[in-house]
């Protein structure tokens, strides 16, 4: 399975592995071997990887808490202090932060479990779009009704107005032609 990685940030992506959020939910993510397996096509590891059941439900909570503040914040609203302190304690905890190394003295990142630093990486990226008042204001959502997937536009490029040109964009543009060349049903 390849997933999007359509949405400007990995956090977004992240957030984008449920699917038609405005309709009918698609998980892409159903089991932990499928985490490890998005983590790994991300470049957030090399590695195989199989998530523990605890890894795996931290990631899921931390996705909805990203979906949740995102779309908050592309509506100006404020979002649930919860949703935030479920980002900032996954930050807190599980990103990898540098080190040195005692015997050699070299950097390194830390890291415990693979997986969880995976997460905490997330949870910073989530944050470093979060707390930028100019990233913020790129933020759109999908013009495909259906969809709901939340992205970001490009800095001093044309405005897009889907998530995907090859998904949403599509679907758009052959609704509108089939809506224009429509036959009139006759009385």
């Amino acid at each position: 399975m390849t997933f999007p990685f359509h949405h400007g940030r990995l956090a977004l992506s992240f957030a984008g592995t449920v699917g038609d959020r405005g309709s009918e939910r698609t998980e892409r993510l159903p089991t932990p071997s499928q985490l490890g397996v998005w983590l790994r096509e991300a470049a957030l590891t090399s590695k195989r990887l199989e998530p523990s059941a605890a890894s795996y439900r931290r990631a899921l909570q931390l996705r909805e808490s990203i979906a949740r503040v995102v779309a908050a914040a592309v509506v100006r609203k404020r979002a649930a202090a919860q949703d935030v302190a479920v980002i900032n304690d996954v930050a807190r905890r599980w990103a990898p932060r540098p080190a040195l190394d005692p015997k050699t003295l070299s950097l390194t990142s830390g890291e415990r479990d693979p997986v969880d630093a995976a997460i905490g990486r997330l949870a910073l990226d989530a944050i470093a779009l979060l707390s930028d008042p100019e990233e913020r204001a790129r933020l759109r959502t999908c013009g495909l009704d259906s969809c709901g997937a939340v992205f970001l536009t490009p800095a001093g490029h044309r405005e897009r107005r889907w998530c995907s040109m090859a998904r949403c964009g599509n679907r758009a543009k052959v609704t509108a032609f089939r809506r224009r060349t429509q036959v009139p049903k006759s009385l």
